[in-house]
């Protein structure tokens, strides 16, 4: 099934909707999307909606829906992408390179049980050694400056759409 033209336009109309948001002053758009932009690539996965719905408990005016829809950049489809920029980066910053050795890594022995023992989680562990570091530092450095750049881009569109949009007072 494909989507059709009129499904594409809703989406970009309910995300402008949200960027419109009435309640909100462009600022706190953007730094809701850059806060959710900036979580998408925390290297600790599984800890990702935790943190938004922390953050939405601790600060009150946080646009919600553009939070999640930013931290959901990171999903089932593109985590081993960004996962593997992570490491790449990590490598770079390490001096490495951009090659990784992923051939001591025997991605059919990890499963759900190597996080249920501790002698898995060891295993798994001594196994992933080669890129866990890289990976761990590239995907910091990544959430770092994925908050500015998410910051000011969607600044910039919010201002624009609002101009464009919402009657000026």
């Amino acid at each position: 099934m494909t989507e059709t033209q009129s499904e594409k336009q809703s989406l970009w109309a309910r995300f402008k909707f949200h960027l419109l948001h009435p309640e909100l002053t462009p600022h706190q758009v953007a730094l809701s999307f850059a806060l959710g932009f900036s979580i998408a690539w925390n290297p600790l996965i599984g800890t990702h909606t935790a943190l938004v719905v922390m953050l939405c408990v601790v600060f009150r005016r946080i646009h919600r829906p553009i939070m999640l829809i930013a931290v959901f950049i990171n999903n089932p489809w593109t985590m081993v992408p960004m996962a593997t920029f992570s490491a790449m980066v990590g490598n770079l910053l390490l001096g490495r390179g951009l090659s990784l050795d992923l051939s001591s890594i025997h991605w059919k022995e990890m499963g759900w049980r190597s996080f249920l023992t501790a002698d898995g989680f060891r295993s798994m562990t001594a196994m992933m050694k080669p890129i866990l570091a890289p990976y761990l530092l590239g995907g910091a450095i990544l959430s770092l400056l994925a908050l500015p750049l998410g910051y000011f881009l969607v600044l910039a569109l919010a201002r624009r759409l609002r101009r464009r949009h919402l009657p000026q007072e």
